[in-house]
């Protein structure tokens, strides 16, 4: 070729070239074009690479991608890499920026050798397994690699030179990628001992000398399959899993790559091969030998033993019962939103229980009737939590000694869509009593689950789920009251009035004729007209004996205007507005009166503050009732306030002991003791006289009596006079009722109460008491009346009343 042909065919080259390198920029954005002006390699993209080829001081590492995006190292050993160290060196390519360049130009001095890449220690191939496109702005791009040699560092600062082999110029870039590319073998290698994603594991195998677990997962649930069939409890089987994708080989625990010689460390007869299966694809590690707090173990597909931490071989040694579920069933819900409706079969009868419209639980079979709301959803919370005891049988050859051939129950919770959730069988209880048998529908194995709160609950599913709400009106309708005892009636009617303090005000017409203690009656109407029993307890009993309800302690009679709103109807078009009228004044207008009686009988047990049982004289259920509300229903009716007087009217105090005498005087607002000079601490005298104008007794023993004697009340232990100028109020202490109370009496008054201790001994002061500052001091030696008294309520007290019960000979539940 003719030289000038040749210059010819160069200057249209270079004219080629420019036209390429200034239409490609017109292409691009002016900040996109300098951004990639300042790329080392613009058009590089760390996805696109497959294969690495590293050489440096330790040496030849190479480097292959896996289709499932893992790196693995395949020379001068085949082990995994650790993908984090990979992908970081090849993300520093993509987004590397040029801090400064040089190339030859001119006369000016240029030699690799001055930037130590004439014969560079390190170099990286980057294969992508695919034909690269021409660069944009290089031409003269890579095809299919990218070779990059790494110089040495910069004098001053931590940068380094770097040269591609495609272009002559020679780069200054952050010294970071030097340290990245010197790496060896084992900063490279992966230190995972497992490589899986957790929620792809669809197979997990425990092997040990003793046992094969095996455990596969279907959807969302995990079945162990080995030894036995059966549901795995999917919490323990992820925890594995989470623990097994955890572990960690230090640097420093790499053993040997030889593993000719795998007896020396437990691993030719390993304790334990763990197997994990994802997509699959399988991945084992035996663990064999421990020394002190560690165990070798090796994976199956390489050569390397190393060291792991034993904490984790007590996971491992779990025992195939240890991965079953225990939870009998398992759906999820908040409460009971979504569920709306609880089956219970028996071999006779099915009750079902569903959610209305209005959201509320009801009975619809066999018969309708309200359900009580928290014992259905209590129930159901119990199905969820409800754990297996013992494993029985795997594979029961008959099922007739649990109860479970005939199953004595089945239970089945039922979604909105009438999607069933969960369905199991509940068999017979175990002597003892506090287990029974149970299966799960579709598994062959028999367990055992607790009874309590459980078991009790469909023995008598129709009594135990119904509504415990036994008694609902409306309180202010209540017209009459009648509590009878044994020995003693009251009867109370309302009034047309109200007190002070703006209440209705009832009056007794028996036992004695006066106004009733409204606080006392309140409670009671309260308590009637949303009346819960604790539990039901059987319906049409044959011997009401047995609950003492045949002759019962106690009858609670209530009378109340019950108003019968009219069905809504549509109004006849034909009937004239008046008559239309007149019909719904009737409807409105009709009302009628109703009695219901509560009778109360024995305790379900001889403790203290324990549940009775008691039932409506209209219905045939029998029920518990709790204490408090017993206490209630057996208080005295008739007011309990002893004295009543004006606090600040009180001029004179004197207290009078059979031998001696206390005596106070008011003068001047200052209180001061009779013929002595003693200073005296008024703060402490007005909190006595407070202690007496708010006494009351826990309840009334006599209303009226022929004769004090009995009482000790002729000749009183104590007799306390307030003076209030022209009037006294004396209060007289006679003897001991019993361990717990004292019999008093008011001067004005023929009621003989009882005071618990407690109170008398607030009342019991000493001459010093009044002139030492002294809080709540008692005098031991006078009537024993300091003794501490429990803070329980008597059964016939006012609920507002002090001390504990007492054996009242009015026949109250005491």
């Amino acid at each position: 070729m003719k030289l000038k042909t040749t210059i010819i065919l160069l200057v249209i080259a270079v004219i080629g070239i420019s036209y390429i390198f200034l239409y490609e920029k017109k292409q691009l954005p002016q900040e996109e074009w300098e951004r990639l002006q300042k790329k080392v390699i613009p058009d590089f993209k760390s996805s696109m690479i497959k294969k690495i080829e590293l050489n440096n001081e330790s040496g030849k590492i190479l480097l292959e991608k896996t289709e499932d995006d893992y790196w693995h190292i395949v020379e001068p050993l085949k082990l995994r890499a650790d993908n984090s160290e990979i992908n970081s060196i090849l993300s520093e390519f993509e987004f590397m920026n040029k801090v400064g360049s040089f190339k030859d130009e001119g006369d000016k001095p240029f030699d690799l050798k001055d930037y130590g890449l004439d014969v560079p220690k390190t170099s990286l191939i980057m294969y992508t397994g695919i034909p690269a496109k021409r660069d944009k702005i290089q031409v003269t791009g890579p095809k299919d690699k990218y070779t990059v040699f790494i110089g040495q560092k910069l004098a001053a600062g931590d940068n380094v030179y770097l040269k591609l082999d495609t272009s002559d110029e020679v780069v200054v870039v952050p010294g970071s990628i030097g340290d990245k590319v010197s790496k060896n073998i084992l900063d490279l290698r992966s230190k995972w001992v497992f490589s899986f994603d957790k929620e792809a594991v669809d197979n997990l195998q425990i092997k040990t000398s003793e046992s094969n677990i095996v455990c596969n997962k279907k959807g969302s649930f995990w079945r162990v399959v080995e030894p036995v069939s059966d549901l795995a409890d999917l919490e323990k089987i992820k925890d594995i899993i989470g623990k097994l994708k955890n572990l960690q080989i230090e640097s420093t625990d790499f053993i040997t790559e030889d593993s000719s010689d795998l007896a020396k460390y437990g691993l030719d007869n390993p304790r334990y091969v763990v197997t994990i299966n994802e997509k699959g694809a399988t991945q084992s590690v035996s663990f064999g030998h421990s020394l002190d707090n560690k165990v070798y173990a090796k994976r199956m597909d390489e050569p390397t033993i190393f060291f792991l931490k034993d904490i984790i071989l007590a996971d491992l040694s779990r025992k195939p019962n240890d991965l079953r579920d225990k939870k009998v069933v398992r759906f999820d819900s908040i409460g009971t939103y979504g569920i709306n409706k609880l089956e219970i079969k028996t071999a006779s009868d099915v009750i079902v229980i569903e959610k209305s419209l209005d959201l509320d639980w009801v009975i619809t079979k066999p018969v309708n009737l309200y359900a009580d709301q928290d014992t259905v959803k209590n129930f159901i919370e119990k199905i969820k939590t409800l754990e297996i005891e013992d494993f029985i049988s795997d594979q029961p050859a008959d099922l007739s000694p649990y109860g479970l051939k005939d199953p004595v129950f089945e239970i089945s919770v039922t979604k909105e869509e009438d999607k069933e959730l969960a369905k199991f069988y509940v068999g017979k209880r175990l002597p003892e009593g506090d287990k029974c048998y149970v299966k799960r529908v579709g598994e062959e194995p028999v367990y055992t689950v607790p009874t309590a709160e459980f078991y009790d609950k469909i023995e008598d599913a129709l009594l135990s789920f119904r509504d415990r709400l036994v008694s609902d009106f409306n309180k202010d309708l209540v017209k009459k009251l009648v509590i009878e005892k044994p020995n003693r009636t009251f009867v109370c009617d309302v009034t047309n009035k109200k007190d002070a303090e703006g209440q209705v005000v009832w009056n007794l017409s028996q036992p004695i004729q006066t106004a009733a203690d409204t606080e006392a009656i309140n409670q009671i109407i309260w308590d009637l007209s949303f009346l819960k029993a604790e539990k039901h307890v059987t319906k049409a009993p044959k011997d009401l004996m047995n609950f003492g309800l045949d002759k019962p302690k106690l009858k609670v009679s209530v009378t109340y205007e019950k108003i019968t709103e009219p069905m809504p109807q549509e109004a006849d078009k034909e009937m004239d507005e008046k008559s239309q009228l007149a019909t719904k004044e009737k409807e409105s207008a009709e009302k009628t009166i109703e009695t219901r009686t509560l009778l109360i009988g024995k305790k379900v047990t001889e403790d203290d503050k324990v549940s009775s049982y008691g039932m409506f004289s209209d219905s045939d259920l029998v029920f518990e009732l709790s204490w408090p509300k017993i206490r209630n229903f057996d208080a005295e009716l008739v007011p309990t306030k002893i004295l009543n007087f004006e606090r600040l009217a009180a001029e004179k105090l004197t207290i009078n002991y059979a031998d001696k005498a206390i005596h106070l005087e008011k003068t001047n607002n200052v209180w001061k003791l009779k013929n002595e000079q003693k200073d005296v601490q008024g703060r402490e005298v007005d909190y006595y006289i407070r202690n007496l104008s708010e006494l009351k007794g826990s309840y009334i023993e006599q209303y009226k009596t022929a004769s004090l004697k009995p009482f000790s009340l002729d000749k009183p232990q104590l007799t306390i006079t307030i003076g209030l100028g022209d009037s006294d109020a004396v209060l007289f202490v006679g003897k001991k009722k019993d361990a717990y109370g004292y019999y008093v009496k008011s001067k004005d008054s023929d009621y003989i109460y009882v005071v618990p201790n407690d109170l008398v001994a607030k009342l019991i002061k000493k001459e010093e008491d009044f002139t030492t500052v002294i809080h709540e001091t008692t005098d031991e030696a006078s009537m024993d009346a300091a003794k501490i008294i429990p803070e329980e309520k008597p059964m016939g007290a006012s609920p507002h009343g002090h001390g504990r019960p007492y054996s009242s000979p009015h026949g109250g539940i005491h």
